[in-house]
């Protein structure tokens, strides 16, 4: 009988998904002791972590330099805290730089042969770095994919590999609720139903938010000179809350900043268009059939170092499934906020654009799982319990 977990999430989607997975564990057995890494919905569901998920919250080759002492300093914490916790079963969730760097430490520890070792989202060494693959088999008992292709990377080196679909399709909408919710989400915040809501994502790190949500603030203030009627609606985390609530001063039209959890999913139902920051989120957007633009930006050392090292086209998961680009993505360069604004414009005048682009991802979805998998979280409790 499995009776202690540790789950080490490194970021706020991993947050995410491990709150999923926890609750999921919760069902199988009500007497599991958990302890490890999560935010702040990993702890709705009762789980503690031992630091801070901010501080796992770096990206990029050259953003990471300035914060390598602190996340050294956390792997040992993670690694020294497994040994005291003697877990039955450890298991890491998306962020592999972190999550791995904490495995090949364990491993050189007598702890690592008698803790089943699980890890959720597999890295895509299908885009950079396919060698990764074999090293992984070496440090994993289990790997849970969420594409259906992913698994033979991972199984020529002997590591089992089960496709279980995205944990997000548990959050497809009930979209008989829709037109109810949404009325309700503007009379809360009074607005209009006439106007036209455009969701904005800005992004769970500061430097991402530094980088692209000016690019979506002058957006937004060039498409008010040619759609009079649009609000904006912003979804926003502890973490970068202030750098938000101070850049947001600069929106020309009216804003609604949204902290509230309840609400939050609340705004999905009520939003008809979207700009959202490349990650997980465009997922969630397109779940709610909103036609979307997806825009990023990284440091320009970080991009001439992956775009040297990545051999796929895009960065949306829907585009890279559908292998072609059915939702707008503008990177790099083309993160600004005229060509932003000429995009969303377009998407918000073109119905025939908007609706084709809300099929074409709903097709994507459904080979992630969507109508087809019904709980890919209970899948994977399955898979892990038969460790």
């Amino acid at each position: 009988m499995i009776k202690k977990i540790f789950i080490v999430a490194g970021e706020a989607s991993g947050d995410l998904l491990g709150s999923k997975l926890v609750r999921e564990l919760k069902i199988s057995n009500p007497q599991i002791e958990f302890c490890g890494v999560g935010g702040q919905q990993m702890e709705n569901c009762g789980f503690k972590s031992i630091f801070s998920l901010e501080d796992l919250a770096v990206m990029g080759f050259l953003e990471v330099v300035p914060h390598i002492p602190k996340l050294l300093k956390r792997i040992n914490q993670v690694v020294e805290k497994i040994h005291d916790f003697q877990p039955d079963i450890l298991i890491t969730i998306d962020s592999p730089d972190f999550c791995f760097r904490v495995l090949k430490k364990l491993k050189k520890t007598s702890d690592f042969s008698k803790i089943k070792k699980v890890h959720l989202i597999a890295p895509s060494v299908w885009a950079y770095r396919e060698g990764r693959a074999k090293k992984i088999a070496q440090l994993y008992d289990l790997l849970l994919t969420i594409l259906p292709f992913e698994p033979p990377y991972f199984e020529k080196y002997g590591l089992k590999s089960v496709f279980i679909g995205h944990p997000l399709i548990d959050d497809a909408p009930d979209f008989s609720k829709k037109d109810e919710i949404n009325s309700e989400f503007r009379e809360f915040y009074k607005i209009p139903h006439d106007s036209k809501l455009i969701l904005l994502t800005p992004g769970s790190r500061n430097g991402e938010v530094k980088r692209i949500f000016p690019e979506f603030i002058d957006a937004i203030n060039i498409l008010k000179n040619k759609i009079p009627n649009i609000k904006i609606v912003i979804p926003i985390v502890k973490k970068t809350k202030n750098i938000v609530e101070e850049l947001s001063k600069k929106i020309a039209v009216e804003y609604f900043l949204i902290e509230q959890q309840d609400y939050k999913k609340k705004a999905f139902y009520s939003c008809d268009f979207a700009l959202a920051k490349s990650g997980t989120n465009a997922i969630e957007i397109s779940l709610h059939r909103i036609p979307l633009i997806i825009a990023y930006k990284i440091n320009f050392i970080t991009h001439f170092i992956v775009k040297r090292m990545v051999k796929i086209k895009f960065a949306n998961l829907l585009n890279l499934i559908a292998k072609k680009e059915i939702i707008p993505e503008l990177l790099q360069d083309n993160c600004n906020g005229k060509l932003i604004s000429e995009k969303i414009f377009e998407l918000i005048e073109n119905k025939d654009c908007a609706q084709k682009q809300i099929i074409d991802a709903n097709n994507s979805l459904e080979i992630l799982g969507l109508n087809n998998i019904k709980n890919p979280m209970s899948l994977a409790v399955n898979e892990i319990l038969k460790l």
